[in-house]
């Protein structure tokens, strides 16, 4: 009897043990995004000349950083221990710092439903946000997922619900309706980084240096 309890002791550690592995196989590494715009009212290639047509996303399991790149480029640094956000213009070394524990748009309502879509071999499903000011379709993948820090205090643009409802779902489409035009994204590309990957290219320092 007491063999058979320990058998059942070491098998249960073994599960918690895998089970937890399983939960923190978070995604690291960069996806890179191409944009598009379409407009009813709006000639689209005005649209598309002061718009970001391309955006390159870097994730670990702390923080992320985002480029969107086109006329102008812009660079966010966001630190998941800190909530907070360096924005950078261009390569200016001038920072901004945002908090991003204040929500920036309010959610109406969340959607949530599956698709036989693949894109770039991963499985989807898609997430519909009701914004109080745009609307916005993701397709994110089942089979990737980002580390909450990355999402669970991020209230900013709503960012909190997207991943809280997706369990962290990595983006790989997009459709995202403004009042006049509509911003379309398709991931080209998927680079899975090893766990030690760091996503951000500044010093971590330079956050309480700036956000005083």
């Amino acid at each position: 009897m007491r063999y058979l309890s320990y058998i059942t002791i070491v098998l249960i550690a073994v599960l918690v043990a895998c089970s937890n592995k399983k939960r923190t196989n978070y995604f690291s590494g960069q996806i890179s995004y191409t944009y598009s715009y379409t407009s009813d009212s709006l000639n689209t290639d005005s649209i598309s000349a002061i718009r970001p047509s391309q955006g390159v996303f870097w994730y670990d399991t702390s923080n992320y950083q985002s480029r969107f790149i086109g006329a102008d480029t812009f660079t966010y640094y966001y630190s998941g221990k800190l909530n907070k956000c360096l924005f950078e213009p261009g390569s200016s070394k001038e920072y901004e710092c945002e908090d991003y524990s204040k929500e920036t748009d309010s959610v109406v309502y969340v959607k949530d439903y599956p698709t036989d879509e693949k894109i770039l071999g991963y499985p989807c499903r898609i997430l519909e946000l009701q914004k109080k000011s745009s609307w916005v379709k993701y397709y994110y993948a089942t089979d990737l997922q980002i580390a909450p820090a990355t999402y669970k205090n991020h209230k900013a643009y709503n960012w909190d619900v997207y991943g809280i409802k997706t369990n962290g779902g990595l983006i790989l489409k997009l459709e995202h309706r403004f009042n006049k035009f509509v911003m379309h994204g398709l991931a080209n590309s998927i680079s899975i980084k090893k766990d030690d990957f760091k996503a951000l290219e500044i010093n971590e320092s330079l956050f309480s240096e700036i956000c005083k």
